[in-house]
């Protein structure tokens, strides 16, 4: 998967209305709360076959640092 197509991919799981880009800061969108998290979390697991949990996501500032999580995953 590629960046521009994770984060076209993650607009549409946040349904958010507002383009994402890799500098976009999660903690001002009104849509990145803990059902974003659960919905991450399954994607992660579905599209990666990665295990990543709550405290992962809660860390993540910004779309690259979820790119990051994907280890490569995310090119």
């Amino acid at each position: 998967m590629t960046k521009q197509d994770f984060l076209l991919e993650l607009q549409e799981l946040l349904q958010c209305e507002t383009s994402l880009h890799e500098e976009t800061v999660l903690t001002e969108l009104e849509e990145w709360d803990s059902l974003a998290f659960m919905v991450l979390i399954a994607f992660f697991d579905k599209n990666f076959g990665q295990r990543i949990v709550f405290d992962d996501l809660k860390n993540c500032r910004s779309p690259a640092s979820l790119i990051a999580l994907a280890k490569g995953a995310i090119a």
